[in-house]
């Protein structure tokens, strides 16, 4: 099999850049050819955040994994390149034999008390990218008794510095995104409104857990059928109101539908704006649906009160607008046992009148 030329090496190096955006476990496979094709033994990528003032070596690692916490640990802090490699451009390397100096080197505790005895040689570092709270680098050593690299492997880290920079921005932007959209997920996740996000033909966009768990519930009017949100016996009003609040049909404009059959309720069907961010993505007018419905968040209850399990079934009917004798029929317990427990809520809740409690069941069971 022919030997592959530096051209070869550096455009499979390029490729696997790229493959690095949407693939993060080809970090560590990038880092290995790139190590070999350079003349190195070693290499990381260091994150350093913002209130840190050194890196710190990532999973991403072709380290001695014995030199990675005591690096971390302490001789970060010891590092000379910590003064030199943060300041300097996104793309440029750091080369410890140049920018440091041999002499220094010789001098350096770092080196003496760290390299010499872990075996590690000569650092090469670049920045991939500095964002807003982090920085990234990637760090390629030899080691202790390795000869420096010759002119062709340093040309080759020169000329893939601008694949590796690229790749390291795409990456941190797409990790960026994903974060934001895992928090607003986790957050419309626990809205406990089951709420759904649909296009002016009712195909669904989004929908939170909320409502996927109330369509899965038998008897609830909402469904999906092929991406599509169809109301069951109500299906021509639902969509009536969807084009409306869409504009697809004229002017947009907000409306309700009551939903009818066991699992009844106020559906909201609202415009979203159309400046807002996400929309200009999908661009096409989005509706914004959400049940209002008078379900008591029994766990959210029993979770803030510490409630029992008599307890809290207790205070899911008080909180549908059950009276007292009506909760004892519905349990069927006597009215001095729904008493008894009336006054275990009163005191665990801190408030001392049934209508006070029904206003704060009635006010949390959204949660």
């Amino acid at each position: 099999m022919p030997k592959p030329t530096m051209q070869t090496t550096y455009d499979e190096l390029v490729k696997l850049c790229y493959e690095c955006v949407l693939d993060e476990s080809k970090w560590h496979e990038l880092l290995t050819n790139l190590m070999q094709a350079s003349g190195r033994q070693q290499g990381g990528i260091l994150y350093k955040f913002e209130h840190s003032s050194v890196g710190q070596i990532s999973d991403v690692s072709c380290f001695d994994p014995a030199i990675v916490g005591p690096y971390n640990e302490y001789y970060c802090e010891l590092d000379p390149g910590r003064l030199y490699v943060p300041q300097q451009e996104v793309g440029r390397w750091y080369n410890d034999f140049l920018d440091f100096g041999i002499k220094a080197i010789g001098r350096s505790p770092y080196y003496q008390e760290f390299h010499r005895l872990t075996g590690l040689g000569n650092i090469s570092c670049v920045k991939l990218y500095e964002g807003e709270s982090s920085q990234a680098f990637l760090s390629l050593l030899t080691n202790w008794d390795s000869k420096l690299p010759n002119d062709r492997q340093q040309a080759l880290l020169y000329r893939i510095s601008p694949h590796l920079t690229t790749a390291g921005r795409m990456s941190e932007r797409i990790q960026r995104l994903e974060l934001q959209l895992a928090k607003r997920d986790l957050l419309l996740d626990q809205h406990t409104a089951p709420l759904w996000l649909v296009d002016g033909e009712s195909r669904v966009v989004y929908c939170n857990q909320a409502a996927t768990q109330r369509m899965n519930q038998v008897g609830f009017a909402l469904h999906e059928t092929f991406g599509r949100l169809n109301c069951t016996h109500q299906e021509i009003d639902l969509h009536a109101r969807v084009r409306q609040a869409s504009g697809t049909c004229g002017p947009q404009r907000a409306g309700w539908l009551r939903l009818t059959g066991p699992q009844a309720g106020d559906l909201l069907i609202t415009p979203v704006p159309a400046e807002a961010p996400f929309n200009r993505y999908f661009q096409k007018p989005l509706v914004l649906l959400a049940l209002l419905d008078n379900q008591p968040q029994s766990n959210l209850l029993a979770d803030i009160f510490h409630l029992s399990p008599a307890e809290q079934r207790l205070a899911e009917l008080l909180a549908l607008g059950n009276t007292p004798e009506a909760c004892a029929g519905r349990l069927n317990v006597s009215i001095n046992t729904v008493r008894t427990h009336l006054r275990t809520l009163f005191r665990k809740t801190d408030t001392s009148r049934q209508a006070d409690l029904v206003k704060l069941f009635a006010r949390l069971r959204r949660g």
